[in-house]
């Protein structure tokens, strides 16, 4: 019997990982809304897979029913990369994998100008593509799937609906929302309050001190403060906003 050398030994356990990490997936898609026909491969029981590689040549024959979008994770803060795997059909995710393009979730990564075909070699053993580029997601990055098919996710515009802290919410249309933040107003007499809630058009004053008492507190535009979370790529569009709207008051999630 030949040693077990590095090589063969990372190898194996890659095969043994492919087969857990599989099987993992599909029962966490299963259990996400999945479409009403999942998906299934005959021959092995699994999810059908995205492509058919041909391991004397590395030609890559997609499954056409299938679309592997690459696209970055929000999980958590790290942001990293990630491919998601999207019945054409039915429009369902039906897994996500890791992105072999990002060099934060690879440890070794495609160049960018690399043809799409690499990134389905990556998830192969033709020429140790698999060994060298394979790209993973931490179990936090797999459970994505979970939150978008979320039966409690928040997908419109909450309008309080009652007294503040009784939690309760109606949904309202983007167009509504959209409308309340600008002109401001009454916003709550429907459930029997007074107040008037001043809206961006009252607050973006550019020239009424905020406090005139206190000029150093500058304009009443300053009274807009945007308090940022992650820096996933929505930073820079809040910076353009803030000091278009002109206010100095911008906070990112780490950053003052």
């Amino acid at each position: 019997m030949n040693p077990l050398n590095r090589r063969t030994f990372l190898k194996v356990m890659g095969i043994a990982g492919v087969g857990v990490g599989s099987l993992g997936l599909t029962k966490m898609a299963l259990g996400a809304n999945p479409p009403e026909e999942f998906p299934q491969d005959s021959n092995y029981g699994g999810q059908v897979s995205e492509a058919s590689i041909d391991m004397s040549n590395g030609k890559v024959n997609l499954n056409q029913d299938i679309s592997m979008r690459n696209s970055a994770c929000l999980g958590c803060y790290s942001a990293c990369g990630n491919r998601v795997k999207v019945d054409n059909r039915s429009g369902q995710i039906l897994s996500v994998t890791g992105n072999p393009y990002n060099p934060i979730n690879a440890g070794l990564k495609l160049p960018y100008n690399s043809p799409a075909t690499d990134a389905y070699l990556a998830f192969s053993s033709y020429k140790d593509m698999g060994l060298n580029y394979r790209a993973t997601l931490c179990s936090r990055g797999n459970a994505t799937i979970q939150s978008h098919y979320d039966s409690m996710r928040i997908l419109v515009p909450l309008k309080r609906a009652g007294k503040r802290g009784e939690g309760n919410w109606k949904p309202i249309t983007w167009e509504q929302a959209v409308n309340e933040t600008v002109e401001g107003g009454k916003l709550f007499s429907e459930i029997g309050e007074d107040q008037s809630v001043e809206g961006f058009k009252q607050v973006r004053d550019l020239v009424t001190p905020l406090d005139s008492e206190q000029p150093e507190f500058g304009p009443k535009a300053n009274q807009f403060v945007f308090i940022g979370g992650r820096n996933d790529g929505r930073t820079p569009l809040a910076v353009r906003f803030t000091k278009a709207f002109g206010t100095v008051n911008w906070f990112n999630h780490h950053v003052s």
